[in-house]
């Protein structure tokens, strides 16, 4: 995407997720909205723009969709054009992820991850899996394990296996 960007004339910033280690451990939220405000006053400034179009991915996209909301509820008018992609925006309890985490559960995850500094990517991209076993669990066992056939190539399945840890 950001080739293509740049292929097409259009200026092109990125602005990349911090992976935190244990010293990051009391990072939250606000503390990765307020790098991205930062981030995105140094690209106006550096434009000359009085605003931006936006694009967040994942956890970006988390990020980025409650600072446009605070934009917005401010009345500051710094992003022209805003794209999700693959971002979950909905946290109920009441979602496919409630088959494996509720109150309980997330308190425990919440203070193994302080504990530990760092919930692990690795971690989190197995509940993932588990939302989708036939498709992200069970096809692999049955195929490479099983059949004993070579994984194929699929983007998703490097996506995937490029995980960031979460304070």
């Amino acid at each position: 995407l950001a080739r293509f960007c740049l292929r097409n004339g259009v200026q092109t910033f990125i602005v990349s997720w911090r992976n935190p280690t244990k010293s990051q451990r009391e990072w939250g939220l606000t503390t990765y909205i307020e790098a991205l405000k930062e981030a995105i006053e140094v690209v106006l400034s550096i434009t000359g723009s009085k605003d931006l179009n936006l694009l967040g991915a994942c956890s970006g996209g988390i990020t980025t969709a409650t600072l446009v909301g605070h934009y917005v509820a401010s009345g500051e008018k710094k992003v022209n054009a805003f794209t999700q992609l693959v971002s979950v925006l909905d946290f109920e309890l009441n979602t496919q992820v409630a088959l494996f985490a509720d109150e309980k559960t997330l308190e425990a995850a919440k203070r193994r991850s302080y504990q530990s500094g760092v919930l692990e990517g690795k971690d989190m991209a197995k509940v993932f899996a588990w939302m989708r076993p036939n498709d992200l669990i069970w096809n692999y066992w049955v195929n490479n394990y099983l059949l004993g056939n070579q994984p194929p190539a699929f983007d998703i399945l490097y996506w995937n296996n490029d995980t960031t840890r979460l304070p």
